[in-house]
């Protein structure tokens, strides 16, 4: 998956390790030296940030030998995982009398998403239209054309980056955590009508990528409980069109498209929710759901 053009046009090299999995001697391979370095404004270190072109990145992120390694990479550390797992499990066996014979349950096994192995089959943009009218926003006027075209542009770039899942795949992967509103069955059977004319015409739905605690197999959903009831209404009526997708945006690759242009309230809980377990996780919710998730990323208060 490329990374959208964004205005400073460089990515920095502790960014390709979190965003794309980087390691030293792979950036010195494929990118070799950094196109520019310049001072952390956020540090008072005064080592300097090394920055690398966006054209060279996305040329990387696209050259089969760098997606063979990741690839490889990625199922090294999935047998890793295993491997620590067996491990303990051997270290904890405990040798007991042999016991009479008994009925064995049968052990169910949960039919769920491999976040491991699949993501990186839907980092493809299937829709990225994405136009100033899509927005419920009525009073146009108090948006300057520059911040009309930023917000379009933000809302593109995210939908572009976006993992997009197949109806049956998508919940298997995700729950949500919304508990709607008294108004929640009419904003429900709107969505369900938008898309079934429309497609998907919309920012799409945001998560942090961090597993619910009641269903740890599943990931949470931060935003759009309104467009979950409608998209599972739809599911479970087999309304939807074969080659329809749903897109989820991971919120950790924000940074990267809009940098400082976005609400520093967002900036505040991102931070937290990814550092901070899951009282930063909680904490950020909190943020996003007071300020508006669509109005600190965009600068625009209401989307479809």
């Amino acid at each position: 998956m490329t990374i959208a053009s964004i205005e400073t046009e460089y990515i920095s090299s502790k960014e390709l390790k979190e965003l794309h999995g980087f390691t030293d001697p792979m950036i010195k391979k494929f990118l070799g030296e950094c196109d520019k370095t310049e001072k952390n404004p956020k540090s008072k270190s005064t080592t300097l940030l090394k920055l690398y072109r966006i054209d060279r990145v996305n040329e990387v992120l696209a050259d089969p030998s760098f997606i063979e390694w990741q690839s490889k990479k990625q199922s090294s550390t999935a047998k890793r995982k295993q491997s620590v797992v067996n491990v303990e499990a051997v270290q904890n066996i405990e040798v007991v009398p042999p016991a009479k014979a008994t009925t064995v349950e049968p052990v169910v096994k949960v039919d769920a998403f491999d976040f491991e192995h699949k993501l990186s089959l839907l980092q493809t943009a299937d829709w990225v239209d994405f136009q100033w009218e899509h927005f419920r926003e009525e009073d146009v006027d108090k948006f300057s054309e520059e911040q009309q075209l930023h917000a379009v542009m933000t809302v593109k770039k995210m939908l572009a980056a976006s993992y997009w899942f197949e109806p049956q795949d998508f919940f298997k992967a995700f729950s949500q955590y919304g508990k709607g509103s008294k108004d929640s069955t009419d904003i429900t059977n709107e969505y369900k009508s938008s898309i079934l004319e429309d497609g998907w015409k919309g920012i799409p739905l945001v998560s942090l990528m961090i597993r619910d605690r009641e269903d740890p197999t599943k990931i949470m959903l931060d935003s759009g409980h309104h467009r979950w009831n409608a998209l599972k209404e739809l599911v479970e009526a087999g309304s939807f069109p074969s080659d329809f997708k749903i897109p989820v945006f991971d919120l950790k690759k924000l940074r990267p498209i809009v940098r400082d242009q976005y609400n520093p309230s967002l900036e505040f809980a991102l931070r937290y929710a990814i550092a901070g377990g899951t009282l930063g996780h909680d904490f950020a919710l909190r943020v996003i759901a007071k300020n508006w998730f669509t109005r600190l990323c965009t600068g625009v208060d209401c989307s479809y």
